[in-house]
């Protein structure tokens, strides 16, 4: 039988390194939540239309308990259209009391359909509370390396990233909003 004092020694290492091991979610955040798991937004471009929905697609099926729906211009919590923009994308949150009440994201016209979905998820992770991450390969990457996240691989030439959402973006929203990630299904790149 080991001593008693051995015990207590092995078992204080132990949940010191439960405690002290990093997490494993490299997502950082910006600060602030949603007071609701459903968040209204209308696309005030028609020509953004795939792009838009493909992004709030990828974050209502990502685990996360949280729901963009589409709703008219009045009733929006978010409004995208291309009147705010910078180099890709811009999304402006307004906070009260620390919560997100309102947002903006405005989306660079001249980009494809396929980089446009992959700029409005990451805005969309911005609207949701998300900050930029550039430790791990994430949608949330500080920049767009022409067609793919900065730390995430390129797609193969005539490909384009389908995998919207990163396992990382997903962790992110669920410390957030609950839910749990679930496993990453389908391609990684899929054909123009």
């Amino acid at each position: 039988m080991p001593k008693p004092s051995l015990m207590r020694t092995t078992l204080v290492v132990c949940l010191l390194a439960l405690v002290l091991v990093p997490s494993a979610g490299a997502y950082r955040l910006e600060g602030g939540r949603w007071p609701t798991t459903t968040i209204r937004y209308y696309n005030e471009v028609p020509a953004y239309t795939w792009a838009v929905d493909s992004a709030a697609f990828a974050w209502n099926s990502s685990g996360a308990h949280v729901r963009f729906l589409k709703s008219s211009r009045k009733d929006a919590d978010v409004l995208i259209g291309i009147r705010w923009f910078k180099v890709a994308g811009e999304a402006r949150i307004h906070r009260l009391a620390g919560r997100i009440v309102a947002a903006e994201v405005g989306i660079q016209s001249g980009n494809d359909r396929y980089v446009m979905a992959l700029v409005t998820t990451h805005e969309f992770g911005h609207v949701l509370g998300l900050d930029h991450e550039d430790g791990a390969c994430a949608t949330m990457n500080t920049r767009l390396a022409v067609d793919h996240p900065e730390h995430c691989a390129a797609p193969p030439p005539g490909t384009w990233v389908c995998r919207l959402l990163r396992a990382d973006d997903v962790r992110g929203a669920v410390s957030l909003y609950g839910g749990t990630v679930r496993p990453i299904r389908g391609p990684e790149f899929c054909p123009r």
